[in-house]
């Protein structure tokens, strides 16, 4: 049998060098020694173009992608994009993150109960990423679980989280509500403090950093995963190929220490177990966004 020498193209639909990219990298090194086949990685910046490029490429096995949980929100608001969790075969999603409240080192509040009572009397400036992403609604969804106005969040939008954080830090905003782990070189050098991690538990690397729940008493965890998908219609023998090349990777203890080494948060789920991940996640924020209504922001043109 003839080898393909034609490297598999993994889509990724945010900025190179970003947290989605990085883990994805990560992931095609090793998924590429278990296939024995080369696995490029091919950013196309943009929630919306990157998703499209994903669901609309040939379901033959030659183009993967690595979606995130914004998949699950885009389509609801109204003519964004008509893409849902659908439009795509899971294959396996390695990494869960949660979101965490992050400021500048200077930023005048030193707890988040001081961080929300200025929420309660002004309007605040978050960013880190686009205006229909996670990291706005993880901390939209605290304001409006403690009875503060949502529409007290303003929202700078950026291709990224780091993006986002690196506003914070140039005083072209005040809060980046994203994970640990992608703010983590600001926050090792001291030019970017955590107030709270949005988790059910405290972060491994970063386990003085208290969680929502510890300091106000209320359970608030908002996750952030990115899987990988083929576009629908990849035949059951290709996406068992996959999955068990994927479930390898995840069993590997280099690929293993590397995670952990760039503190990121695995939790692997694959296949059909990440189908239904996919579709609770969707219909979490389905009744987020519909909840909140006008609160939620209008949808962004920053496709």
């Amino acid at each position: 049998m003839t080898m393909n020498t034609q490297a598999i193209q993994l889509i990724v639909p945010y900025v190179q060098g970003g947290g989605s990219d990085q883990r994805a990298r990560l992931v095609a090194r090793y998924l590429a020694g278990e296939l024995g086949e080369s696995v490029e990685v091919v950013n196309r910046t943009g929630a919306i173009v990157g998703h499209t490029a994903i669901a609309e490429a040939a379901p033959d096995g030659r183009t993967i992608g690595q979606v995130s949980g914004e998949i699950g929100m885009m389509h609801w608001f109204g003519g964004l994009t008509p893409l849902t969790p659908e439009d795509y075969t899971p294959l396996a999603v390695p990494f869960v993150e949660a979101a965490a409240v992050i400021v500048r080192q200077d930023a005048p509040w030193k707890t988040l109960a001081e961080f929300l009572e200025t929420c309660r009397g002004r309007n605040i400036v978050g960013s880190g990423g686009p205006n229909f992403g996670v990291w706005k609604f993880s901390l939209v969804g605290l304001l409006d679980k403690l009875g503060i106005d949502a529409g007290r969040l303003e929202w700078a939008e950026t291709l990224s989280g780091e993006q986002g954080l690196a506003k914070v830090i140039a005083g072209e905003a005040e809060v980046a509500p994203i994970t640990l782990t992608d703010a983590r070189g600001p926050l090792r050098s001291g030019e970017a403090r955590a107030l709270a991690n949005m988790d059910a538990a405290r972060h491994p690397a970063f386990p003085d950093v208290p969680t929502v729940q510890e300091l106000l008493g209320i359970p608030w965890s908002v996750a952030h995963w990115r899987g990988l998908v083929a576009p629908k219609g990849l035949p059951a023998k290709i996406r068992e190929r996959y999955v068990a090349a994927l479930r390898r990777v995840a069993a590997n203890p280099d690929f293993q220490r590397e995670a952990q080494a760039s503190s990121f948060t695995v939790d692997w789920r694959f296949g059909d177990e990440f189908t239904r991940y996919m579709a609770e996640d969707d219909a979490m924020f389905g009744r987020i966004i519909r909840l909140l209504g006008p609160r939620a922001g209008s949808a962004s043109n920053l496709h």
